[in-house]
């Protein structure tokens, strides 16, 4: 018995079903499917106008979450940019994160999830090197990091 090709339609709503995308993202994957391109239009249209599809939800979900995790705001972006969410959009959920959490307290709490392995390093010139290679590994600028340093010294 021959498989039978899902529609366009089905196909988008079995992604949307198992996890979100952006609107990018669910066009690439049609696309990729060889879907025609005015079917694919008309479904995410419909779907954005039913609220299946939501790029500001779905960014700002996915930037708590990598905020969570201990990422800086430049992996943050990077992630984003990736996943097809517009720059414009990007700046205003970055400008509503960085309110809520500065950077440089994200930076200190990633230090501190991290303190059992830096302290292990006996030389303290080599514990810096190592914080500020982890910290720029997850998006933290170099100035949030020297601060968050500075703050995880004073405590230790």
């Amino acid at each position: 018995m021959a498989k039978t090709k899902k529609t366009a339609l089905e196909y988008a709503a079995g992604l949307l079903g198992t996890r979100a995308y952006s609107t990018a993202e669910l066009r690439k994957k049609m696309f990729e499917k060889e879907y025609p391109a005015a079917e694919i239009r008309s479904i995410l249209e419909d779907f954005t106008k039913r609220g299946f599809l939501n790029d500001r939800l779905y960014a700002e979900s996915l930037c708590n979450a990598l905020s969570a995790r201990g990422n800086g705001a430049r992996k943050i972006r990077e992630k984003l940019r990736l996943k097809g969410i517009a720059p414009e959009l990007i700046k205003e959920i970055l400008e509503s994160v960085s309110t809520e959490m500065p950077e440089e307290e994200s930076a200190l709490e990633a230090l501190h999830r991290k303190r059992s392995t830096l302290l292990r390093e006996p030389d303290v010139r080599k514990r810096k090197e190592k914080a500020f290679r982890f910290l720029a590994g997850r998006g933290f600028s170099a100035g949030s990091a020297y601060a968050a340093w500075e703050q995880f010294i004073k405590e230790d």
